[in-house]
């Protein structure tokens, strides 16, 4: 248990690292019996937990542990020494790597997983992710979910041939190589979630798996779109949760997906057509016409509207189905007070709307999510915390 002491009021400031140092003790040092599971350092920590007396038995079946880049590295090599049971690692990373991570890493025997989230939209060489790439080759066998903020550099991912959740989230994008990810086998994956990474890569990804993909979230970039879904539907039969970015030119694939996935139960739509205005009535006659049975929970985000009449049809259409778990995510932004207002308007009619067809029984339960972050992406029901902190 770490105690935050930055809200403490009523103390003068040269009194903080004396309460600091009992509050440590009390939980530390005084617990002999105490064996700490789960550990997470606030920004810029620079508190030498490892040299409390006790340390190293609270420390010693620590199962979970976060903190960020500018933690002190001299506490990480610590916490290295005394922590060899570690199977869940996030890191948080601002502008540097610490090299303490890369030995904190190293010295588990039983890493699971690892995540390696970027707060920062600088693209990255390879000279910043080369060490935390290389520092998990020695778990290849142990690690099963991986979440990096950046084009994998090395081949890190070829080892990793126990992986059942890949997680590759980039910021920024610009013309680099991906060949050497073009022949990835992942057999066992079950959850791949990517973001502007190239679809004939994803594609290639897919194919190397052996059916189990269960999850899929991809917001993709790239003209070679028109294989990816074929993909999708040929290698996934067992696929329950799909988002994925449409456009009018794979439009009719994606019905074909429909068909085959006979197992879907949720499905997030995401459409940004800046160039090419996006045929939401073909979308919705579709999914009307051939979603299976399970299929009865939707999100649909747009930078544009969505008409009501294109909706109303939609919903007429659903009649004599299961009712439906609906989130609308209207990403459109106005800066003017009068578009504001409008929207705000367009909005409240939207939601009239869909009560209207909620007390028809057609929608179970309905969400306008006008931010896109109240909820997880394949989460219809629970909203996040404001207080969420994966750990």
């Amino acid at each position: 248990m770490i105690v935050s002491i930055k809200n403490i009021k009523n103390f003068d400031k040269t009194e903080i690292p004396i309460i600091r140092n009992e509050i440590f003790n009390l939980f530390i040092n005084n617990n002999r019996n105490t064996k700490f599971l789960r550990l997470c350092f606030p920004q810029q920590f620079d508190y030498q937990l490892h040299r409390i007396s006790g340390a190293e038995h609270c420390f010693s079946k620590l199962e979970s542990f976060r903190c960020y880049a500018n933690t002190n590295k001299y506490i990480l090599e610590g916490l290295a020494g005394i922590s060899k049971s570690i199977k869940k690692l996030i890191f948080d990373i601002m502008y540097s790597i610490n090299s303490g991570i890369i030995k904190l890493i190293e010295a588990q025997n039983n890493l699971k997983e690892v995540h390696f989230i970027d707060h920062t939209i600088n693209l990255r060489d390879e000279s910043f992710s080369r060490p935390l790439e290389e520092s998990l080759i020695k778990h290849a066998n142990t690690i099963q979910y991986l979440r990096i903020d950046w084009k994998p550099n090395t081949e890190i991912l070829s080892y990793l041939v126990n992986l059942i959740s890949l997680d590759i989230n980039l910021s920024l994008v610009r013309d680099i190589n991906w060949n050497h990810l073009e022949k990835l086998s992942l057999p066992l994956l079950k959850f791949l979630r990517t973001q502007k990474v190239p679809s004939r890569i994803l594609s290639n990804i897919i194919e190397n798996t052996k059916g189990y993909l269960t999850e899929i979230s991809i917001l993709y970039e790239g003209i070679n779109d028109k294989k990816l879904i074929p993909t999708i539907y040929h290698n996934c039969p067992n696929l329950k949760y799909l988002k994925l970015s449409l456009s009018v030119r794979n439009i009719i694939e994606f019905e074909n997906l429909l068909n085959n996935c006979q197992l879907l139960n949720g499905l997030v739509v995401d459409i940004y057509d800046h160039i090419i205005k996006f045929d939401w009535d073909k979308l919705f006659k579709i999914l009307s016409k051939s979603s299976p049975i399970s299929l009865i929970k939707f999100k649909f985000s747009s930078n544009r509207i969505i008409s009501l009449e294109t909706l109303k049809l939609f919903f007429d259409n659903w009649k004599n189905r299961n009712p439906m778990f609906l989130h609308i995510i209207p990403m459109y932004c106005f800066t003017r007070a009068e578009q504001r207002k409008q929207k705000q308007q367009e909005l409240q009619q939207l939601e009239n709307l869909i009560k209207e067809y909620k007390v028809k029984e057609m929608i179970k339960r309905y969400y306008v999510d006008s931010h896109g972050s109240a909820f997880e992406d394949f989460e219809w029901i629970q909203r996040r915390s404001d207080a969420y902190i994966e750990f």
